[in-house]
């Protein structure tokens, strides 16, 4: 009897330890610092004008992190878009959904704190701005 009672002992105390040990571990946890919010490597500002069947549109790529020698973005259009005419950018479609532009040899360079700018006219029953914006594959 004597031996369930130590036993019995021996479990509460190691019960009661490990619960201490968790919370310990876990005030821990909560008290460690949160990473800040790192700046993203690029922001992009899409603007665009519409009328009926057609839109201008342009894509101001600003950067915020080192200096690049070239960029290329992506994005997909809500609507099937067509017959693209671009300025400052090679302009590429591989469906009537999706637009890659990427630089010309005059304007590949984007310093820290860079911006550069093009542009496109294009047809499309209604339009809106782009949410997945990406420059050299990273989200914008």
């Amino acid at each position: 009897m004597a031996l369930i009672r130590a036993r019995e002992r021996f479990l509460m105390a190691s019960t009661w330890a490990k619960s201490k040990i968790a919370i310990v571990l876990v005030g821990a946890a909560v008290a460690l610092p949160l990473p800040a919010h790192a700046t993203p490597a690029f922001s992009c500002a899409y603007r665009f004008v519409a009328w009926t069947g057609s839109f201008n549109a342009e894509l101001a790529i600003t950067n915020n992190g080192p200096a690049i020698n070239s960029w290329r973005a992506h994005w997909t259009f809500s609507t099937a878009t067509t017959n693209l005419v671009g300025w400052q950018a090679k302009l590429h479609q591989q469906t009537p959904y999706d637009l890659t532009a990427s630089n010309m040899p005059w304007n590949g360079t984007i310093p820290s704190g860079g911006v550069t700018t093009f542009g496109w006219t294009a047809f499309a029953v209604t339009t809106a701005a782009p949410t997945d914006i990406t420059v050299n594959g990273i989200p914008c």
